[in-house]
């Protein structure tokens, strides 16, 4: 474990920021023991590429886990926990419309994507950029570590929660078109994505 995975510096950067601090302090203390434990249960992924990866999915898993002893079920925990992400989310959707506004959009992606991925994605993943045409970029993920740790403890579902982010995102976007026709989160083998200019 190169990065040090401190729960309270993972919370501060994840989609649920503002769903810990209207917690009680009491349960705020539950949730980052949670986080601990399932930190140490899961550190092969826990490396420095993974880490704005595991500060959504960890959280969230914790957050599941915490509501669960709360006495809500996994259906009300996993819908709480979807609705406090989405609504977080919310700003980022007219970020994507300007910046997607552009002629260059899909070929910015092009180019920029793979270098991030190439810095983002660490232990369980495998993703490949296949070649296509200049007004496409596409790229196909084959293993996902949100299905592999989901699955892990019983809840494959919440794949499906972070999917939707990318149908939230990126859907209605001006001069691209967001296509796919599987995604791993949906019981699909991949998440075969393709942007293509409008």
């Amino acid at each position: 474990m190169k990065k040090k995975y401190d729960p309270e510096k993972m919370i501060a950067k994840s989609r649920f920021k503002d769903f810990y601090n209207e917690l009680k302090k009491e349960e705020q203390l539950r949730l980052t023991a949670l986080m601990t434990r399932l930190i140490k249960e899961n550190s092969e992924y826990a490396d420095s590429k993974n880490y704005g990866h595991l500060c959504n999915l960890i959280t969230s898993l914790a957050i599941v886990l915490m509501l669960e002893e709360n006495g809500r079920s996994r259906k009300e925990a996993e819908d709480i926990v979807a609705a406090a992400m989405y609504k977080f989310i919310e700003p980022q959707i007219d970020v994507m419309q300007k910046l997607a506004s552009n002629s260059w959009f899909v070929g910015f992606l092009k180019i920029s994507m793979p270098i991030k991925f190439r810095n983002t994605l660490g232990y369980g993943w495998n993703v490949e950029f296949p070649e296509c045409p200049k007004d496409t970029f596409s790229m196909i993920t084959h293993s996902c570590i949100y299905h592999q740790i989901f699955s892990k403890y019983g809840m494959p579902e919440m794949t499906a929660v972070f999917c939707k982010v990318d149908d939230i995102l990126y859907s209605n976007l001006p001069r691209a078109e967001f296509l796919y026709t599987e995604q791993i989160g949906r019981g699909g083998r991949m998440c075969d994505y393709t942007f293509k200019k409008r």
